[in-house]
């Protein structure tokens, strides 16, 4: 990266860099402006921006509460932002996750697009889907907190949000869980992308191990992820300028995904029992990694847990799916390099479609037989969001072409097996002398809300928030 493309890290917003895993606890604050008051709507961002949490100094570096800001594009228009400025925002953006269905309409492009179908429909979402009460969303405070400041923080800032707010904000608790599993029990946050000219680079070890030439945890351009520097295909998206609002900014894509842990539990075992393998070797086929985080694509490079845990890759050391099966989850929501016709484009290919996810799992854990009053009907999930420059080219891409696609690198059937998308279709597992298929009878993964949000650089709300 050029001089002149180093990042400005200390406009970034900490998110961009941090998952804040010293912070256990979240709360994410979904609301909208009271009303088109722009004196006072500005008033309370000037004051939030000072308390913001940028990327520089490392926000993982104590254990301070953190805050992070992501608006819609009626959010920046409720700020004064223009017409012809939101306009140079992505389509995808301006259109929003869940576009509005007339009754009686067909059900929207991108509504397909993303496969939320049946149970997963926006006419069922809690918020920012297709109900009039509950659809309309300006914007997402994201709040980071140690277990026993959590509470402070959600009344601190609702006190402050109070004269510019419709009501109440809907307050969405995240919490990470011991040894950082998600709900089905698997090791999460593994395998995020390195961006390109970051602070305090870890060292990255690659070894060739007379295989693939390639390198797993090579870096990713800065343009993948932030708006105003040089992407994968060296180009970039905003004007130039120093005052546009995109540069150091980037979108947000927020969903909440409900899991049926009894129902994931149940069929694991079913399947186990009818192939004569244990739970963990069917489940481990349908990620793509054992629970504790191992890949089934297992190499063992003289370098740390974390390069043992994402530095692999599959053309040469799996290719046929024998290892890790070819639909599994990992192996569609990020190829490396298999899916291409060598594996050297293949990797650069895939290196324009990652994603940065900060996601938290909400929800008491689940324990069988109701342990501690735990009950199979409580509501527990994933809060997902990806961070991307591109949201067509990197988030929706992923969800449509990989994740729900049936014909996905020469499969005949079947979708990804952790996905909410219906497909109605059994999980093919490669094996000797013939492949396991298996049926699902219904996802395990039902959508329960999302928006598309932007994430602005902290200069740019400073300059969002001037009034007179």
């Amino acid at each position: 990266m050029g001089k002149k493309d180093e990042v400005e890290w200390d406009d970034v917003q900490g998110i961009v860099l941090s998952g804040y895993r010293e912070l256990k606890r979240s709360a994410y604050l979904l609301w909208r402006f009271q009303s088109d008051d722009l004196r006072r709507n500005r008033k309370w961002l000037y004051d939030l921006t000072k308390r913001l949490t940028p990327s520089q100094p490392s926000p993982s570096s104590n254990t301070q509460p953190a805050r992070n800001l992501a608006l819609t594009p009626s959010g920046l228009r409720r700020l004064g932002v223009d017409q012809s400025t939101l306009n140079s925002f992505s389509f995808e953006f301006l259109e929003g996750m869940a576009p509005a269905r007339a009754r009686g309409a067909p059900i929207p492009r991108r509504t397909n697009v993303l496969g939320d179908l049946e149970a997963s429909s926006p006419e069922y979402w809690n918020w920012g889907g297709w109900n009039e009460d509950t659809r309309d969303i300006d914007g997402l405070l994201m709040l980071f907190a140690e277990e026993t400041e959590i509470d402070q923080l959600i009344k601190a800032e609702m006190r402050v949000m109070a004269d510019i707010v419709d009501g109440e904000p809907i307050v969405l608790r995240g919490q990470l869980l011991d040894e950082d599993k998600e709900h089905f029990g698997f090791k999460d946050g593994l395998s995020q992308p390195k961006i390109e000219g970051r602070p305090k680079k870890s060292k990255d070890a690659h070894s060739k191990n007379g295989k693939s030439e390639i390198k797993p945890g090579a870096e990713i351009k800065a343009g993948e992820f932030l708006l105003g520097y040089e992407n994968e295909r060296k180009a970039r998206v905003t004007d130039g300028h120093d005052r546009d609002i995109r540069r150091n900014g980037t979108y947000l894509v927020f969903r909440q995904l409900e899991q049926d842990v009894p129902a994931f539990n149940t069929f694991v075992c079913d399947v186990a029992r009818k192939i004569g393998e244990t739970d963990d070797w069917v489940a481990a086929r349908l990620l793509g990694r054992w629970k504790n985080g191992d890949p089934l694509v297992a190499e063992k490079p003289n370098g740390s847990e974390e390069d043992a845990k994402n530095n692999f890759l599959y053309w040469y050391e799996d290719r046929a799916g024998l290892r890790c099966p070819i639909g599994a989850h990992i192996r569609r929501a990020n190829p490396r390099d298999s899916l291409g016709p060598d594996p050297e484009t293949a990797m650069h290919l895939s290196k324009m479609h990652r994603i940065i996810r900060r996601g938290r799992p909400y929800g008491e854990r689940w324990e069988p037989n109701g342990a501690n009053g735990n009950s199979d009907k409580a509501e527990r999930g994933m809060f997902f969001i990806a961070l991307n420059a591109d949201i067509a080219g990197q988030f929706e891409l992923i969800q449509h072409s990989w994740i729900n696609n049936r014909h996905f690198n020469g499969l005949y059937t079947g979708t990804d097996p952790i996905s909410h998308f219906p497909d109605g279709d059994g999980i093919t597992i490669q094996n000797r002398p013939t492949n396991l298929r298996v049926d699902r009878p219904k996802p395990f993964v039902t959508v329960r809300g999302g928006a598309y949000f932007f994430l602005p650089g902290i200069q740019a709300l400073h300059d969002i928030a001037a009034f007179a």
